[in-house]
């Protein structure tokens, strides 16, 4: 599968480049951005073999057979329907879309075309999901009372970076919170009860808190989603690895499911490899169950399972019906904390 990337972004040494290195089948061929100097300077660096002058050309091209989307939010919509326009699968980066409405616009086209969309909630394909899933599925806390989960990040891109500009559909609760809310939805459906944010910018969240309420039966939940130092940019060389030490500080990442019966803790969902794993605690608090994380990268089950899904015929653990329900909690979150919903560009 030729892998084309539209943008020259931050995230594509760990989204897709290194994790294509790693799965016979794939391979990252083609890169476009709007500035085709930096496009070409990026392609030089990551060793990606051609370079497109526009998103249009690398779209259309014959030589790319599936798209990988990490533009701005207010963009995905757009790019993702014009690449499923032209015959096109996308692993399309969270948050889905800018807002519910376009996700359903999306999930329309995805359904006409015959097309796979996925989202890359890279945490979802990590066997440690799957597991924590089944550990409650099975009853091992008891019925579920509450679910709380916090996504904390410290900034790595300054004031003046993209998730910050509410006209690219930036904000604390569009990056950090889509985590914590997808992990909070494959537990259940939920209501919005209340939510609060604090703004750095007009209209834009440097820190928003919900409390929820699961529809069925009578559990609550509750998500905090923030940017931690946002007035300090650090510097990160994308051809090495994050230095997990220098941000650990500022970082939160964490979802505990609590029951009748006990509370599982699961440690760094978003990254299970650079966690503790999953710990299990009965109703006196005694561990009964840790279970540490396979060492395995989030997006390198994230990319093997979008090939699988592609070429033969696989599951899709984040498909468009699932994107819209969690782009619909994040609309509702924002109405309730009385800040405007996200908009695209088209």
């Amino acid at each position: 599968m030729r892998l084309g990337m539209l943008g020259a972004a931050w995230i594509g040494p760990m989204g897709v480049i290194e994790p294509a290195r790693e799965i016979d089948g794939v391979e990252l061929t083609a890169v476009a951005a709007r500035d085709p100097g930096r496009a070409r300077a990026y392609a030089d660096e990551h060793g990606i073999p051609r370079v497109f002058d526009s998103y249009e050309a690398l779209v259309a091209s014959e030589d790319v057979d599936a798209i990988y989307n990490p533009l701005p939010n207010s963009h995905h919509a757009l790019w993702t329907i014009a690449a499923l326009e032209a015959g096109k699968p996308v692993l399309l980066e969270k948050p889905f879309t800018a807002n519910a409405e376009e996700a359903r616009r999306v999930a329309e086209v995805a359904e006409r075309t015959g097309l796979v969309v996925m989202e890359a909630f890279h945490w979802r394909f990590h066997p440690q999901a799957a597991r924590a899933i089944q550990l409650v599925g099975e009853g091992a806390v008891g019925e579920i009372t509450h679910v709380e989960a916090a996504m904390i990040f410290p900034s790595m891109h300054g004031p003046d970076d993209i998730r910050y500009r509410y006209d690219l559909a930036g904000g604390a609760l569009m990056d950090t919170g889509s985590y914590a809310l997808s992990n909070l939805r494959v537990f259940g459906e939920l209501d919005v009860v209340r939510a609060e944010a604090v703004e750095m910018a007009p209209d834009v969240d440097q820190r928003t808190t919900a409390e929820l309420r699961y529809r069925d039966g009578d559990a609550t939940a509750s998500v905090v989603s923030a940017f931690t130092g946002i007035d300090q940019k650090v510097e990160l060389d994308t051809t090495e690895a994050i230095d997990i030490d220098a941000l650990a500080a500022d970082f939160r990442a964490e979802v505990v499911v609590s029951g009748t019966d006990g509370k599982l803790h699961i440690d760094n969902p978003l990254a299970p490899m650079w966690g503790q794993g999953l710990t299990l605690t009965d109703a006196d608090g005694a561990t009964v169950l840790h279970e540490a994380a396979e060492q395995v990268a989030t997006y390198t089950c994230q990319l093997r399972d979008f090939r699988a899904c592609v070429e033969d015929g696989g599951p899709n653990l984040y498909p468009p019906s699932e994107s819209i329900k969690t782009m619909e909690l994040i609309d509702a979150v924002y109405q309730a904390a009385g800040l405007p919903v996200r908009q695209g560009i088209g």
